[in-house]
């Protein structure tokens, strides 16, 4: 069975689960969902809960590849009905705008449905998804993770930060027209376009 636990592109997270589903029915399952246009261009959260076993998470990495879909990360996530403590990342969804002074941290990925606003700061271990306007302070992959990224519909940080690397924001750049990704390529940060978000 695959949850899709939010449609907020251009990121979309599912939940992948084998107790409703046989392995096969998964499988085919998720290439129903990367194939369809309504996700096209779009980046993808992969969560599987504990009922996914190592050779199934293979498949399903080696399926992403084949396809070439952008997958931000795969992680776990811990089962409704288990009760032993976990250290894996898991998703925090921010439903308001974060206001000067205003900080979060989190040890996984960041989804802030709202804007960051100067003098405010979201720190994550994981990636950071900003569905407005990021004028504050970021820093992705806080641990020391290089491979974390940061998306904004709008992005104009005062300071952007993925892993090791800072990004400083120059004044007389122009104010983007469309929605950009960060990330940490040949040890700098690049921003990129991303479609399916205006």
């Amino acid at each position: 069975m695959i949850k899709i636990k939010g449609i907020t592109l251009p990121v979309v997270s599912l939940t992948l689960s084998l107790k409703d589903s046989t392995k096969e029915g998964l499988i085919n399952e998720l290439k129903e969902k990367i194939n369809s246009n309504v996700f096209s261009n779009s980046y993808f959260l992969i969560e599987v809960d504990d009922s996914i076993d190592k050779e199934t998470l293979k498949q399903i990495e080696k399926l992403l590849e084949e396809k070439d879909v952008k997958s931000i990360k795969t992680m776990n996530v811990e089962s409704v009905n288990t009760k032993k403590p976990t250290n894996v990342s898991r998703l925090l969804i921010v439903n308001k705008n974060l206001r000067s002074g205003q900080s979060i941290e989190h040890n996984g990925d960041v989804l802030i449905l709202g804007d960051v606003n100067e003098g405010a700061e979201v720190i994550a271990a994981g990636n950071i998804v900003v569905m407005g306007v990021l004028r504050g302070y970021a820093h992705a992959g806080a641990i020391g993770d290089d491979s974390s990224v940061v998306v904004a519909k709008k992005m104009m940080p005062q300071q952007l930060r993925i892993g090791h690397y800072i990004a400083i924001r120059g004044e007389n750049e122009e104010e983007p027209k469309e929605a950009e990704i960060a990330r940490v390529i040949d040890n700098n940060i690049i921003l990129e376009p991303v479609g399916g978000i205006r």
